[in-house]
């Protein structure tokens, strides 16, 4: 048995520094306790990488230094499990996983911040955390041999108390023209910035203070300036400091040798003009101060830039780019450009007049929709074409520059996520798309080729379960996506039944899905076109008309999703007594079983619903706890529950107006039953506890006293189970020869391991064998919600391989869906 990872997707954390975009062209951004590798130009995820324990707060790629062979990556995270580890790759292949170099371990809180500098073959990292220390740590890169790791010994240098305030933010660079003096920003909720010199070999102290944030400073980037770009000095080079701050406001502060300082200010008492004023408000203010043994440094105010109307989050520079031509000095060309990403759902990119100086937004990138809360941080691409974000949701927002001049930002595809644990998941009815439910209170659709999806249900934690059909908007986009010809949109109208609505909106104070139709959005926008919803007021209407739903060509972004994908709600069904917990459609559709959270008899109900008229055939009860997951047989003539209170529950089918009635109740497990799951031919349903025991249950003869057939040990809790479809041995006509039939079951356990196990069940007996097992690499790091395996999968029958293929969905609290490719002998 062959098992491949076909799809990985989990959304961004909501902190700052959780995206980094490498010099080797790879995206490392943090979900949950994981470290994730994006390829920006395939939009895939590339690698999980697991090895924190607690919620991943700041990435940081690593520089290669030059004689480190066979290394095309290092990668810095830092968790709030109080460590930062270093990653490392030997190979661009993305099969081969990344591995922990080192586990830095010395803070006892959180880590927030990491920056880095490369001096020589010495790689400095420094560390920020919620302990208010920041630590100095060195690691010595030399040519190593092929089975050696570099970046793997490291040595704290230097542990510094920040009593003062904790530290948001800090960055690190080397002196221009200085080899091995390093400078230190640190910023943090005092809102001052602060600036530490080490000589080589030496420690940091500070030096001075840069004053003038009037809230927290969240981020910090330095930058050199070129020697063409700098008043002609034969001595020192100059260094651009920029800071972000919750006060709206970014400052670039200009750090440079005070001969030059005193030059520019005899050049403009030579020379006045209109802008003295300014120049002598500039000439007089503090100037902080630090000397080296070449010279005396001066650190002022070059810009205060004002733009944003939220808090501003992050900032950097524009990588420095290679030139076109060979020049005389081969060094890169550092351009004068910054990126600013802020929670007013933009990111601006600010540069210099050439004429004046003065620094000016030229550009900016963002979403106009409401349903967007802003970015948390963006960053370059290594060449410089391309930026990107994270925002509220999780999601990764890209923009890129097409070749050619005058071209704007354009955005791009990019693939987003849950950004809270993923809770629920199910195929469709024809196996054609994948729908999940998380605690960020959204659910997603993820469709494959010739797919659909027409309506479901859903549950949350609120008293009522909601019935959703797909609007024309979405279907339309489906289409488009597909490469088949767009339909016509159906006149669908607010007083007509026939037809889906065109999309969906909520209100301000809302808090369902309602549906718009044509004719409303037509009416709207007509009525604000004439004035007639502006009231007096000439310069427009009271209130925004909301945007109409519209299909689009291609991939969606995160901005059609959340806008222009909603699906109104139809129905609502009302009977439970607290928050829903579990829910399940018969195979044919007509008849949908849940349950909610309880601590009674009566609350722990089982109802049954109608979905032609949704309304309730009635109830059944047979558990005094939650009901933790339901399930129809194949056959449709039987329905499982089970429970907290540690019992199964068998219904089967009946006349009557309740078309199912309890059958049999057995105590199965000494701790909570999470999961259970028929068979392809419902002969046997299993079961998986807390125990960590997987039982095997005949459909046939059973009773209130029966015994499983078979248990399975799997030795750590099972919060997860599923049975495949019809193995191809079955299929094939060979289970009469032998009067065996072979199963496959797969199992999710509280550690995020996936295993499937392969079963064969005769008259006598059930064996029972572990055939694949997740590797680290493809195995979650938190406890797994729910496995499905696709059903009516089309052309899965490989014919020169003499395989079938099936395909296996699992998702867990850490945020991820994977899905797997499951390749059998026929």
């Amino acid at each position: 048995m062959e098992v491949v990872q076909e799809h990985v997707s989990a959304g961004c954390n909501r902190v700052v520094g959780a995206l980094d975009w490498g010099r080797n062209d790879l995206v490392a951004y943090a979900a949950h306790s994981l470290v994730v590798l994006y390829d920006a130009e395939a939009a895939k995820v590339l690698a999980t990488m697991v090895g924190h324990t607690d919620r991943v707060n700041c990435v940081d790629s690593l520089p290669i230094a030059d004689g480190i062979v066979g290394t095309s990556g290092a990668i810095a995270s830092g968790a709030a499990d109080n460590h930062v580890i270093v990653w490392l790759s030997h190979s661009n292949d993305p099969d081969k996983p990344w591995s922990i170099a080192a586990k830095l371990q010395g803070h006892t809180g959180a880590i927030i911040a990491l920056s880095h500098v490369l001096v020589g073959n010495t790689l400095v990292l420094i560390s920020s955390a919620e302990d208010q220390q920041v630590l100095v740590w060195e690691c010595k890169l030399e040519s190593h041999q092929d089975d050696s790791k570099p970046y793997s010994q490291w040595n704290l240098q230097q542990k510094l108390e920040m009593g003062n305030g904790l530290q948001h933010c800090l960055a690190v660079t080397q002196l221009p023209d200085q080899p091995g003096w390093l400078l230190l920003a640190l910023g943090g909720v005092d809102c001052i910035i602060r600036l530490l010199l080490a000589a080589p070999g030496g420690d940091f102290k500070q030096v001075c203070c840069l004053a003038g944030h009037a809230d927290w400073v969240r981020s910090l980037a330095f930058t050199h300036l070129p020697p063409s770009q700098t008043d002609p000095n034969p001595g020192l080079g100059h260094v651009l400091l920029a800071s972000a701050s919750q006060d709206k406001y970014l400052r670039v502060w200009r750090i440079q040798p005070q001969a030059t300082t005193r030059q520019r200010s005899a050049s403009s008492q030579e020379a006045p003009t209109d802008s003295s004023v300014a120049q002598d408000i500039a000439r007089y203010a503090p100037k902080p101060q630090f000397s080296t043994p070449k010279g005396q440094y001066t650190a002022f105010l070059e810009a205060l830039l004002v733009g944003h109307e939220d808090w501003v989050h992050s900032v950097q520079w524009q990588p420095p780019q290679p030139p076109h031509s060979p020049p005389q000095d081969p060094q890169p060309a550092q351009p004068l450009c910054l990126l600013s990403t802020s929670m007013d759902r933009t990111m601006m990119l600010w540069r210099p007049d050439s004429a004046t100086g003065l620094w000016m937004s030229e550009e900016s990138v963002g979403d106009a929709g409401a349903n967007n809360l802003g970015y948390f941080t963006g960053c370059f691409s290594p060449d410089g074409s391309s930026i990107m974000a994270h925002g509220y949701t999780g999601a990764l927002h890209l923009w890129r520059r097409p070749e050619g001049q005058g071209q704007g930002w354009l955005p791009g595809h990019a693939l987003g996520g849950h950004y809270g644990a993923v809770v629920d998941m199910c195929w469709g009815v024809d196996g054609s798309c994948l729908m999940t439910a998380s605690t960020d209170q959204t659910c997603r659709i993820t469709v494959q080729s010739e797919g659909r999806c027409s309506c479901y249900v859903s549950g949350a934690e609120e008293k009522v379960l909601r019935v959703f059909q797909a609007p024309q908007a979405f279907t339309q986009t489906l289409a488009m996506a597909l490469g088949q010809p767009p339909q016509p949109a159906a006149k669908s109208t607010s007083h007509a039944s026939q037809g889906p609505a065109l999309g969906a909106a909520v209100a301000a104070l809302g808090l369902s899905n309602k549906a718009v139709y044509a004719d409303q959005v037509q009416d709207s926008n007509e009525g604000v076109a004439s004035g007639m919803e502006g009231g007096s007021y000439t310069e427009g209407p009271d209130l925004a008309p909301n945007a109409m739903p519209a299909a689009v060509s291609g991939p969606p972004l995160e901005e059609h999703l959340a806008q222009s994908s909603l699906w109104p709600e139809v129905a609502k069904l009302y009977g439970h007594g607290a928050e829903l917990f579990c829910v399940a459609a018969s195979p044919s559709g007509d008849i949908l079983a849940s349950a909610c959270k309880a601590q009674t008899t009566a609350t722990a109900a089982v109802w049954l619903w109608d979905t032609t008229t949704w309304a309730a055939l009635g109830s059944l009860t047979a558990h005094s706890l939650t009901v933790t997951q339901l399930q129809f047989s194949p056959d449709g003539h039987s329905l499982l529950s089970v429970s907290r209170d540690r019992t199964i529950a068998v219904y089967t089918k009946a006349l009557g107006p309740v078309p199912f009635v309890l059958q049999h109740r057995i105590k199965a497990h000494a701790r909570i039953i999470w999961g259970v799951s028929w068979s392809w031919d419902s002969t046997w349903f299993a079961t998986a506890s807390r125990d960590g025991i997987v039982k095997i249950w005949c459909n046939t003869g059973l009773n209130c006293s029966s015994k499983p057939i078979a248990t399975i040990s799997v030795g750590q809790p099972v919060t997860a189970i599923a049975c495949a479809q019809q193995h191809g041995a079955n299929a094939s006509g060979k289970q009469h020869e032998s009067q065996t039939r072979q199963y496959m079951l797969a199992l999710g356990s509280e550690t995020g391991i996936v295993s499937i196990w392969q079963l064969q069940h005769n008259a006598e007996e059930v064996s029972s064998s572990c055939v694949w097992q997740s590797s680290l690499k493809s195995s979650h790091c938190a406890p797994v919600r729910r496995l499905c395996w696709q059903s009516n999968t089309k052309g899965s029958n490989d014919v020169q391989s003499h395989q079938k293929q099936s395909r296996l969905a699992t998702c867990a609290d850490d945020h991820c869906i994977r899905v797997f490719n499951v390749y059998q002998p026929n």
